[in-house]
């Protein structure tokens, strides 16, 4: 065992290696995950800064992903400076004299105002050796005197190389999740689009159902990942009108009782066309949601009729997410009302009331989700552009993540 003073006890590594194991194997945000992770790995050969640099095949460069000390994103070739040579050579490399070092590119110092005096960089590579990035230590400390750095030794560089090896088995599931993630809502808004382009008279109607859900889920407090299928469903919520013949779904004018029958059944279209769609298990819901911003709070709605707490949360959102917009949208057929007037017609539905047919109705839609919605608006002085930018659907569109 090493004692000396500026190591620290193998049994404390072999703690820092399992709970760096187990950290990453946990389902949660890849960013702050790989920054818990690079603290344990600074950690575990005493630096004093740790990076991440991911490969950008198409640009032969490294980016930083994590990097402790940074403020913006750094790019370098590979092949230039200690982190470049790593990922070129495939191998680690130690530099314990940084200014002296011709490996050494002084440009990320000038610009931290941090001077660098040791780097140990290792690379990451796939199961097919494919180069996924660098991991980076930066001047190690000297336990012997405070504020001093050392030298990385080869313990150093063989710890860091194991903890590199298990990053790079995660960040290669994860850079493919990412990627089957960015081509599933690329994917859906396309169809989404093919929705609204059918039909011109409700143009932009998916994008601001959607941003308008996503702003209320947020208002209200869930959790990311319920905002996250908010958002899916919202995109979705309309699908099954591609399935509603031309001359009914662009009628100018009013519909006849066939037509209407006609028109309502889209939502039932909705729910069974996604039912072919193979969602992961959190998504799994994601057909039933879609499905229920027709629905009711007195049972009055369709295409299930349900009642209270039988719809969920997530369809109580969508359905006042879908009247708002109807309301405030002018078509060719009728006039958008103004913002105040919208909400004041929405608040009337979550009493019991009556309708514009002069028929007594019970409460249609929860009184907290407009609440919430309310807020959204006075907040933004009424300012509707806030949903186009909630829903984030040119970002979905290009495949990004959100």
């Amino acid at each position: 065992m090493n004692n000396r003073p500026d190591s620290i006890s193998d049994t404390r590594k072999l703690q820092l290696l399992l709970r760096f194991n187990q950290l990453i194997s946990r389902r949660i945000e890849l960013k702050p995950m790989i920054a818990e992770a690079m603290t344990q790995a600074r950690e575990l050969v005493n630096a004093d800064r740790t990076t991440l640099w991911l490969a950008d095949e198409e640009s032969s460069e490294l980016y930083t992903f994590v990097g402790e000390g940074l403020g913006e994103e750094v790019r370098i070739r590979i092949g230039e400076g200690v982190a470049g040579a790593a990922a070129k050579e495939r191998h680690a490399v130690v530099v314990n004299d940084a200014y002296s070092s011709p490996l050494f590119n002084p440009e990320v110092d000038k610009r931290s105002g941090y001077k660098t005096e040791s780097l140990l960089a290792v690379p990451m590579e796939s199961t097919d050796g494919k180069l996924i990035g660098v991991f980076q230590a930066i001047n190690r400390l000297d336990g012997f005197t405070a504020g001093k750095h050392g030298a990385f030794t080869e313990e150093d560089t063989e710890m860091f190389s194991s903890m590199a090896a298990i990053a790079a088995v995660f960040l290669e599931n994860a850079v493919l999740y990412d990627e089957q993630q960015r081509q599933f809502r690329s994917f859906i808004v396309t169809l989404a689009q093919s929705v609204d382009t059918k039909d011109q008279t409700t143009s932009n109607h998916t994008k601001l159902v959607t941003g308008l859900s996503v702003a209320i889920a947020q208002e209200m407090g869930l959790s990311k990942r319920t905002v996250e299928r908010i958002r899916i469903a919202a995109v979705l919520h309309d699908y099954g009108k591609i399935g509603i013949p031309d001359n009914v779904l662009q009628k100018p004018g009013s519909l006849t009782d066939e037509e209407r029958e006609m028109m309502r059944s889209h939502v039932l279209k909705t729910i069974l066309l996604l039912r072919r769609i193979n969602f992961s298990r959190e998504l799994r819901d994601i057909p039933r949601i879609a499905g229920m911003h027709h629905e009711k709070l007195d049972g009055s709605g369709y295409p299930f009729g349900l009642q209270g707490d039988e719809i969920p949360l997530e369809g109580r959102i969508l359905a006042v997410a879908d009247i708002f917009q109807a309301l405030t949208q002018t078509r060719p057929y009728k006039q958008g009302m103004a913002v105040p007037q919208a909400l004041a017609e929405l608040r009337v539905m979550t009493t019991e009331h009556v309708d514009r047919y002069d028929n007594p109705s019970g409460i249609h839609v929860d009184p907290l989700v407009v609440d919430a919605l309310a807020r959204i608006l006075e907040r933004e002085s009424n300012d509707l552009r806030v949903f186009e930018e909630a829903s984030k659907w040119e970002a979905m569109l290009q495949g990004q993540i959100i």
